[in-house]
């Protein structure tokens, strides 16, 4: 795991103006099957690895997202995911993928995800994901809500 520095502008919290902030990052093998027939990567698996690299995040900030609903009495579900194409990746290479939390609001975070091939950025994409949190008012719904601080707090190095 890395930290690095983001500068994340948002006049609602000050606090998380200049901080350094967690930096995962994650390799893997380019199988077959996520593959299609011309030997590239069929490009909704970069949206799994994405989800794949995001849960890895969360752990080691020491938030699995299996476990969110316990910790903090919520869970975020993806509510926007884009994607641009930069070079492709073929059957048997190694990528990279770094993850971080690179914009926090109110009620949602954006994790960018950067795709690197032999160290060339091959995809740049995020995932939106919205803090939601029952709702007492429907049976089985879900509603957003604040994220809690203590969640932003366990991305950050004062």
């Amino acid at each position: 795991m890395t930290y690095f520095c983001i500068v994340i502008r948002n006049p609602e919290t000050p606090y998380y103006d200049r901080l350094k902030i967690l930096e995962t990052q994650i390799t893997l093998k380019v199988e077959w099957g996520d593959c299609d027939p011309a030997r590239i990567v069929f490009y909704p698996n970069y949206f799994r690895w994405f989800d794949q690299s995001t849960h890895h995040l969360f752990e080691e900030a020491g938030c699995s997202m299996a476990n969110l609903m316990d910790q903090y009495g919520g869970i975020l579900p993806i509510v926007d995911a884009q994607a641009s194409f930069k070079a492709p990746s073929r059957y048997g290479e190694r990528i990279e993928i770094t993850s971080t939390v690179s914009e926090w609001h109110e009620r949602t975070l954006k994790v960018l995800h950067r795709v690197r091939n032999s160290g060339i950025l091959s995809v740049e994409g995020y995932e939106m994901r919205a803090w939601v949190i029952p709702d007492e008012s429907h049976p089985k719904g879900i509603r957003s809500a604040p994220i809690p601080d203590a969640l932003k707090s366990a991305f950050l190095i004062e």
